[in-house]
């Protein structure tokens, strides 16, 4: 099983170089990136947040102004606002000035990262690309035995998660606020991903996002 994998301590977390060089097509991506934007970040973005935080957040890749843009996942686009939000109200963050949330959150128990480190085109890796990928995720999903609950941002990272720890997709199927339990001690809470498309098209409201985060809030105040 893939859960017995689980690593201990910030030495064994594994990350791409910014020069990673598995999958052709991100980083000829990539180059074009840096050619239109040589101040943005343009290269895999690393997980964010403290290594043993009770709580990791997954979502797909970096987003095009977002974590491809900062180099933090889900920073500066619509979507990491909406996180930050739901993040801060639950607890698990504090913004780092309440007058200017746009400067970002300071994470206190909660690590955010990406099914997939690169930005790919039109923001849809590809199976292979998240196969090559899964290396880094897997170890910063597993690097700490202190994380409990994981919150898939998504339909990929609600998928994904379930492959890491080799469960049945139609066993499982993907709803909003469904919960899972991986593993006896790692419980997943799946959302619709908190895009401005989503949230445009009253897919999911930013309450019903945030209560998410309240739930899990809420599970761990229970163990």
């Amino acid at each position: 099983m893939t859960t017995t994998k689980v690593r201990h301590g910030i030495e064994s977390l594994q990350k791409p170089g910014r020069e990673c060089a598995l999958c052709s097509r991100l980083v000829a991506y990539r180059e074009e990136l840096r050619a239109l934007h040589p101040d943005w970040h343009n290269a895999p973005v690393l997980d964010f947040g403290p290594v043993d935080a009770s709580l990791v957040v997954v979502g797909l890749a970096p987003g095009h102004k977002g974590g491809n843009r900062t180099g933090i996942p889900f920073f500066g686009d619509f979507s990491g606002e909406m996180l930050n939000c739901a993040l801060t109200a639950s607890g698990f963050a504090a913004y780092k000035n309440e007058a200017e949330p746009e400067l970002g959150i300071e994470p206190i128990d909660v690590r955010i990262t990406n099914v997939v480190k690169c930005m790919p085109p039109k923001n849809a890796p590809k199976s292979a690309e998240i196969r090559r990928c899964r290396e880094f995720f897997l170890d910063s999903l597993l690097v700490s035995d202190a994380t409990r609950a994981v919150v898939a941002v998504g339909r990929t990272a609600h998928e994904e998660l379930l492959k890491a720890f080799e469960l049945k997709l139609r066993d499982y199927p993907f709803a909003h606020a469904c919960e899972i339990q991986l593993t006896p001690s790692l419980r997943m809470f799946s959302s619709f991903h908190c895009s401005q498309y989503n949230v445009n098209t009253r897919r999911i409201t930013a309450d019903e996002f945030t209560s998410v985060f309240l739930r899990v809030r809420d599970y761990l105040k229970s163990l």
